[in-house]
């Protein structure tokens, strides 16, 4: 695991530049409060919930280390090709050594249905498989939010990935972001994540260990 070697108050110098560029660009207290407490970036945030309200979309993200808001913009995202850990900085040295900040990865992805949510399936179209055509729909919406995306998206939706095996599953230290129709939630843990899936009722595909169960929905694959 390596990365950007920085102190803690050079990591708060780069997150208070990075805010007055959010307010900049006309993010909000609501927008800066979930950078903080996701390391997603605030502008990020701001055109997500714009695009959830006119899209009538839930987007839920696993987000990176608190620490990474700093360097979205400055730095790549971490490419879908990199294993590599990042460090406590959320940055990471990728192949090559391109220094790199991490990415935003996707659980699941919603759109409004009647009275709840229904899912859009933003993975291969043959379940299971690491890489793969995606839906037509499925392929314009990622497309529609990279548009706008400092730190673009890399690849599909964790949830819609059924392989039990080769699934990274979720684990205490993960936290998650939820992106509803113009409002946002941040969910510390697997167990708020969890919760608000259910409140949702929205299909949660983890196991009690953090595994996933292989399958979507009602038991299909």
């Amino acid at each position: 695991m390596s990365g950007l070697d920085i102190s803690s108050a050079g990591l708060a110098d780069l997150a208070r530049n990075k805010e007055y560029e959010a307010k900049a660009a006309g993010a909000d207290g609501l927008d800066l409060q979930l950078s903080r407490d996701s390391g997603i970036d605030a502008r990020d945030i701001m055109n997500l919930r714009r695009f959830t309200r006119d899209e009538e979309l839930l987007v839920i993200i696993r987000c990176p280390k608190a620490t990474a808001r700093g360097f979205h913009g400055a730095l790549p995202g971490k490419t879908f090709a990199t294993k590599a850990k990042t460090n406590q900085t959320g940055t990471v040295l990728g192949h090559g050594g391109t220094l790199m900040v991490s990415d935003y990865d996707m659980m699941s992805v919603w759109r409004r249905s009647g009275g709840g949510f229904a899912k859009i399936y933003v993975s291969a179209l043959t379940p299971g498989a690491p890489r793969g055509a995606w839906s037509e729909e499925a392929t314009r919406r990622v497309r529609a939010m990279n548009e706008f995306l400092i730190t673009r998206l890399q690849h599909g939706c964790q949830d819609d990935f059924l392989s039990a095996e080769k699934n990274p599953g979720v684990k205490m230290a993960d936290h998650f972001l939820a992106i509803r129709q113009g409002d946002g939630v941040y969910l510390r843990d697997p167990i708020y994540c969890e919760n608000f899936y259910k409140a949702h009722a929205l299909f949660w595909p983890y196991l009690s260990n953090g595994k996933h169960c292989g399958h979507g929905p009602g038991g299909a694959p």
